[in-house]
C-alpha cells in the first residue's frame, strides 16, 4: 500500500501522553506483507525528514520547515512498497526531534526514543559535524531504556544483554561533516570511526565520564549491528539549505548526494523484516498492535515488557491466523467444487488440496501455540466447514436425482395409477419399464454422490407394488410367482447388503483421508518446530560471535572488566545454544497432537499412531 502523504502514527495529547492515530492503525491494519521498519531520531532541526523523504524517494513526503522550531511532533509513518523487495512494505517513521526547548520534557523525549526502538527494525540516529563526547552525551537515552523496557516480566540479571536479540540494527548518520577520517595519520573508514568513538574512555572518573562510558557501553551491547554514514554539507548556500524540499538534486554537492544514495542503498538492502518472538515476521496489521501495545505501556508509565507484548501478540497472530486460514478453505472450496461432484473421491479430493493450503497459511502466521490451543481451533472450524460442504454435497445430488428419477418415472407412476399393469402379463411390463429407468437414469451424468442411494430408494419403494402386481399377473403359475417372490425377496436383501456397504465404504474414505489430512498437518507442524529451532539456533550463534568480538576488543585493551562482563553473556548463549540443539521438537509436538487426533479420528487409528509413523521415520532420519 502506498501512500499520498504521510499520516501521524503516534501523537502528543494534551495532558502529555502519547497515543497510538486510529487513522494510521487502520492504513496499517490492510496492509498483509511483511513490513520492514526504519525510524529516525535525533535532536531536532538537524535534517531527519530530509534522509526519510530520500527513503520514500519523494521530494515533500515529511515536512522538513526552515526555522529553528521543531516541525515534527509525534511519530510520523509512511508507507510504500519496498524498493528491493517485492512483496514487502517500506515503513518509514519520521519522529519528534528531541531536546525541543518549547517541550520542557525531558521524559517524553525518553518516550519518542523507546518507541522509535521497539517499534523498528533499522534505527537510525541523526547528529551533526562529529561523533565527541558532546554527541555521545546527548544519546544518553540509550542507557537509560532498561528503566523502560524488559525482556521479561520477570527480574532478570541478564535482560539487559538479551537487548541485541530483538534491537534494530543501529546506523548512526553524522550530517555536516567537514574532519577528515584519519586516526593517528592512518585513514580509517565511517564504521571504524564509529567503533572508536564507542571505545570506553579512561581517564579520572566523574560523573558525566561514567555517564557517557555506559552509554556507550549500552550502544554496543544492545545494538549487535552497527552502521556509519558521514556526510558532507550538501551546499554552501544558506538559501539553499532552508528550501531542501523544493531543492533539486544538482543544486546539491555531487558527494553529498552520493553519499545519501549509498546510505539509501545500505538501509533497502540490509534493513530486515521486523520480527517478534525472535523469529515471527511483523505484517502491518501486527505493527499496529505492536504501536498500541507499546505506546500504552510507556504513557501508563510502566515497563514494556517484551515477554508480555510477545504473548499478548501471539494471541491476536494466532486467532488471526484462524480465521484467515478457515475463510480461505472455504473460500477456495466455493471457487473450485461445483456441486454436486460426481463422487466422494472428487470433493475429498478437492478439500485435500485446499485444506493442504489453508494448513500452510495458519502455520505461516501462528506463532507462540505451543499447546497447539489454535491449531485445534483452527482444525475444528476447519472440520466443520468440510463437513457442511459434504452435506451439501450429497444434498445437491439427491435433490438432482430425485428430480431425475422422478421425471423418468412419469409414465410408470401414471400407468400404476390407472391399474394398467393389472392385466395379463402386466407384471413383466412393469418389470421392463422398471428396467428401462433404471437404464436411462444410469446414463445420465452428473448425478453426484447420492446417485445410487436414490436409486436405491426407488427400487425399494416399488418392492410391495412390484409383490401386488406379480400376485395379480394370472399370466403366472403358482410356481413362477413363487420363484418371482423369492427372487424379489433375495433382490431386497442384496439391495440392503449394497446400501450397508455404500455406506461403509464412504465412511471409510472419509477416514482415510482425514488420516492423511492429519499426517499432513503432523509433519508439516514438524517441519516448522525444527526450522524455527534452527533459526534460532542460528541467531544464538550470530549474537555470540558479535559478544566474541566486543569481549577479545576489551581485551586486546586491557579492559578485564568489561571483556568479563561480555564472557558471562557468550557462556549464557553457549548454553541457550546447547539446549536449542539438544531439544527434540518431535515428542512434544507428537504428545499435542495425539490429542488432537483423538477429537478428529477413532481411538483405534490414533493408539496405532499410524498418522506419526511415516512423519517419525522422516525427520528421525
Amino acid at each position: 500500500m502506498e501512500m499520498d502523504l504521510p499520516v501521524c502514527l503516534i501523537e502528543n495529547t494534551a495532558d502529555g501522553k502519547l497515543r497510538v492515530n486510529a487513522e494510521a492503525t487502520e492504513i496499517l491494519s490492510k496492509i498483509s506483507q511483511p513490513v520492514v521498519v526504519v525510524a529516525i531520531v535525533g535532536l531536532y532541526r538537524t535534517g531527519k525528514s530530509y534522509l526519510m523523504n530520500k527513503l520514500a524517494r519523494c521530494q515533500k513526503c515529511f515536512d522538513l520547515g526552515s526555522t529553528v522550531q521543531a516541525k515534527t511532533k509525534g511519530i510520523w509513518m509512511q508507507c510504500l512498497p519496498h524498493p528491493t523487495r517485492e512483496g514487502h512494505t517500506l515503513v518509514l517513521l519520521d519522529t519528534e526531534g528531541l531536546g525541543d526547548v518549547e517541550k520542557g520534557d525531558k521524559m517524553h523525549d525518553m518516550w519518542i526514543f523507546c518507541l522509535a526502538v521497539l517499534l523498528s527494525s533499522a534505527l537510525v540516529y541523526n547528529s551533526k559535524a562529529v561523533i565527541n563526547e558532546d554527541a555521545i552525551e546527548k544519546l544518553h537515552y540509550v542507557s537509560e531504556m532498561a528503566e523502560f523496557i524488559k525482556v521479561r516480566s520477570k527480574d532478570n540479571d541478564n535482560d539487559e544483554a538479551e537487548f541485541s536479540r530483538y534491537f534494530p540494527i543501529f546506523i548512526w548518520a553524522v550530517r555536516d561533516v567537514t574532519l577528515k577520517l584519519v586516526f593517528n595519520g592512518k585513514p580509517i573508514t565511517e564504521d571504524e570511526y564509529l567503533e572508536k568513538a564507542l571505545m570506553i574512555q579512561k581517564g579520572e572518573s566523574s560523573r558525566k565520564v561514567d555517564q557517557r562510558n555506559m552509554t556507550r557501553d549500552c550502544i554496543r551491547m544492545y545494538f549487535k549491528t552497527r552502521k556509519c554514514f558521514m556526510f558532507d554539507l550538501p551546499t554552501g548556500d544558506k538559501e539553499v539549505l532552508q528550501n531542501m524540499d523544493e531543492t533539486s538534486e544538482d543544486q546539491l554537492s555531487k558527494a553529498f548526494m552520493a553519499q545519501t544514495k549509498k546510505f539509501c542503498d545500505y538501509i533497502y538492502n540490509n534493513a530486515e523484516v521486523k520480527c517478534v518472538g525472535d523469529m515471527h515476521k511483523v505484517t502491518g496489521e501486527t505493527l499496529a498492535k505492536l504501536a498500541t501495545f507499546y505506546t500504552e505501556a510507556i504513557s501508563s508509565s510502566n515497563a514494556t515488557c517484551m515477554e508480555d507484548m510477545v504473548a499478548n501478540i501471539s494471541v491476536a497472530e494466532n486467532t488471526a491466523a484462524v480465521k484467515e486460514a478457515t475463510e480461505y478453505y472455504e473460500k477456495k472450496m466455493k471457487e473450485q467444487v461445483k456441486l454436486p461432484t460426481e463422487t466422494l473421491d472428487q470433493i475429498l479430493e478437492l478439500s485435500a488440496e485446499c485444506e493442504k493450503e489453508a494448513s500452510k497459511i495458519f502455520l505461516k502466521r501462528s506463532f507462540k501455540d505451543t499447546e497447539l490451543h489454535f491449531h485445534k481451533q483452527f482444525l475444528e472450524i476447519k472440520e466443520q466447514k468440510k463437513s457442511e460442504f459434504l452435506k451439501r454435497n450429497d444434498m445437491e445430488s439427491r435433490r438432482y436425482c430425485e428430480k431425475l428419477i422422478k421425471e423418468l418415472s412419469k409414465d410408470l407412476e401414471n400407468s400404476l395409477t390407472k391399474g394398467s399393469y393389472v392385466t395379463l402379463g402386466g407384471y413383466q411390463i412393469f418389470k421392463e419399464e422398471m428396467e428401462r429407468i433404471e437404464e436411462k437414469y444410469n446414463n445420465e451424468p452428473r448425478k453426484g454422490t447420492k446417485a445410487g442411494d436414490v436409486l436405491q430408494d426407488f427400487k425399494k419403494s416399488k418392492e410391495m407394488i412390484s409383490i401386488t402386481i406379480m400376485m395379480n399377473d394370472k399370466a403366472l403359475s403358482d410356481q413362477q410367482k413363487k420363484i418371482e417372490e423369492d427372487k424379489v425377496s433375495k433382490e431386497a436383501k442384496e439391495l440392503q447388503l449394497k446400501i450397508e456397504e455404500s455406506q461403509r465404504s464412504e465412511e471409510n474414505k472419509k477416514m482415510e483421508h482425514q488420516r492423511k489430512i492429519m499426517e499432513e498437518n503432523f509433519r508439516e507442524l514438524v517441519e516448522k518446530g525444527n526450522n524455527e529451532n534452527r533459526l534460532l539456533m542460528e541467531q544464538l550463534k550470530s549474537i555470540r560471535g558479535t559478544k566474541e568480538k566486543e569481549r577479545d576488543l576489551y581485551r586486546s585493551q586491557g579492559d578485564e572488566e568489561h571483556a568479563m562482563m561480555y564472557q558471562e553473556q557468550i557462556n549464557d548463549l553457549s548454553r541457550k545454544e546447547k539446549e536449542a540443539k539438544s531439544f527434540n521438537w518431535l515428542p512434544l509436538v507428537e504428545a499435542g497432537f495425539m490429542a488432537i487426533a483423538s477429537c478428529f479420528l477413532p481411538p483405534s487409528v490414533v493408539l496405532a499412531g499410524a498418522i506419526f509413523s511415516g512423519v517419525r521415520q522422516l525427520f528421525r532420519k
